[in-house]
């Protein structure tokens, strides 16, 4: 049974991640392009809160995915850059999404400036950096692939 449940986060750990990836892209595309067009930034707005618990999700399905490795201290090291870029990839969209939050809250929305899209774009490739690293976490060391999973 407990084979069951780790082959089973490490699927939904991969199922999860695509989301975030997604939508805080497109998030950040619509910022850029929405000009004064309230209809996008809103819609940006949504997609960057969907996309940040995303991120959350991501992260605790990692965790979770990433204890079955435990024992293993050579995985474990590879396993780790990943974990930790997948942090500061929450961390970060965390971080905007409080601050775009508390700025449409005073009557603003910094969506669509140039500091915010700055950040966002560190943001973004930040998340790539994160994606890149997990992938190889499957195509290069096996982890998550049914029979290489402990």
């Amino acid at each position: 049974m407990s084979d069951f449940f780790e082959n089973l986060f490490n699927h939904v750990h991969n199922a999860v991640t695509h989301f975030p990836i997604a939508l805080l892209f497109v998030s950040a595309g619509m910022d850029y392009f929405a000009g004064k067009r309230p209809g996008l930034r809103s819609g940006a707005w949504l997609l960057l809160v969907l996309g940040t618990l995303g991120t959350v999700a991501a992260t605790v399905t990692g965790l979770l995915a990433h204890l079955a490795y435990e024992d293993d201290s050579i995985l474990l090291s590879a396993i780790d850059r990943h974990q930790y870029l997948g942090f500061a990839t929450t961390a970060l969209f965390v971080g905007l999404t409080a601050w775009r939050w508390r700025s449409m809250h005073r009557g603003s929305d910094v969506g669509g400036t140039r500091v915010y899209l700055a950040v966002a774009l560190f943001g973004l490739a930040v998340l790539g950096l994160t994606g890149f690293v997990g992938g190889n976490l499957l195509t290069e060391w096996g982890i998550g692939v049914k029979g290489i999973t402990r």
